[in-house]
């Protein structure tokens, strides 16, 4: 359970959730780390809406991954295409076992948008590999800022590992989230950690 206390709308189907925005200014001294053994990263150039949909459920249904689940596949269809999109899945002995986003849609800027492991890969020392390599791999260009954020919902360790790896808290708010399991989007057994407002 998250430090932080839960505070559910109950007649609205609502939590309220805390969002802490991270973001590193120089790139970290050093190039992408060696991979461990039987690991490899490969780029996924512009995946099917449903390939694409099948993983972001698998790594993001335990923490209520959601942003996708309400769009629609004609927009999800032309963000994976667009050319400011990058995804790169984590492979483990032949095995998929995580992926990352990032977006360089706005100038000078990269944003990790997902980054995350399947379940039954978390603690294994793959998810601090994995973000050092998007972290280099954001860095390629001319780019002054690279970002991401991290919600109460996430794993309890998240904060702590983008804190270790170099990326600093600027903004942190709170936000009523319409629970993705009410709406069907998620099955009810998603994230047990957060209660359903109801």
């Amino acid at each position: 359970m998250s430090a932080f206390t839960r505070e559910l709308d109950r007649d609205g189907g609502r939590y309220l959730s805390r969002v802490t925005h991270l973001e590193m200014d120089a790139c970290p001294a050093g190039d992408e780390p060696d991979a461990p053994a039987g690991t490899l990263i490969e780029t996924w150039h512009a995946p099917a809406v449903d390939a694409y949909l099948a993983l972001f459920r698998r790594v993001g249904e335990p923490w209520l991954w959601y942003g996708r689940l309400r769009q629609s596949r004609e927009s999800i269809a032309a963000h994976l295409r667009a050319p400011t999109t990058e995804l790169y899945r984590l492979w483990v002995d032949e095995v998929l076992a995580g992926f990352v986003e990032l977006d360089r849609s706005t100038p000078d800027e990269t944003e990790i948008a997902y980054f995350g492991l399947v379940p039954g890969y978390p603690g294994r020392g793959l998810g601090g590999y994995l973000l050092r390599v998007a972290v280099q791999r954001a860095w390629r260009g001319d780019i002054r800022r690279v970002w991401l954020h991290t919600c109460s919902e996430d794993h309890p360790d998240a904060l702590a590992i983008y804190q270790h790896v170099g990326f600093r808290p600027f903004a942190v708010e709170t936000q009523w989230v319409r629970d993705p399991r009410l709406a069907g989007l998620l099955p009810r057994s998603a994230a047990p950690h957060v209660p359903i407002p109801e």
